[in-house]
């Protein structure tokens, strides 16, 4: 069972330089990848999130969220890595919410997003990692 320990936001980048009442063509970018610490069943969680118009208006968010969990050793790590970011990205959804409600928009309220284990791929850089808690 997947267990989050802790979790920070390493970076946020917010520009909003749209005229009042423009309407705006959303859409999100997610990137997650996970690095193992393996003799200790811990594991490091680095999700890259972007808010952008596709018509190019200037309105951007990119928000950079790093969280250590801790794991049992039969979980699997394409389970792990779900488990992880369903537990990370509620921080980085609220994070988006209380932005935009702070900056005279209305509140951006993101759409809740899963990942399905097909689209999990394990790459070389995220087997076994030594780094420390949220560095």
């Amino acid at each position: 069972m997947v267990q989050l320990k802790g979790y920070k936001l390493n970076s946020v980048y917010f520009e909003n330089k749209v005229a009042g009442n423009t309407k705006l063509a959303l859409q999100n970018q997610v990137k997650y990848n996970v690095n193992y610490i393996e003799d200790e069943n811990r594991c490091i969680g680095t999700l890259n999130f972007r808010v952008f118009d596709t018509d190019m208006q200037p309105f951007e968010i990119k928000i950079e969220a790093v969280a250590e969990f801790t794991y049992t050793a039969d979980d699997e790590k394409s389970d792990i890595h779900i488990g992880s970011f369903d537990q990370l990205f509620p921080f980085v959804r609220q994070c988006v919410a209380t932005l935009t409600s702070m900056s005279s928009m209305p509140s951006l309220i993101l759409p809740i997003v899963r990942l399905e284990r097909s689209s999990v791929e394990m790459q070389s850089n995220e087997k076994n990692n030594d780094e420390g808690m949220l560095n």
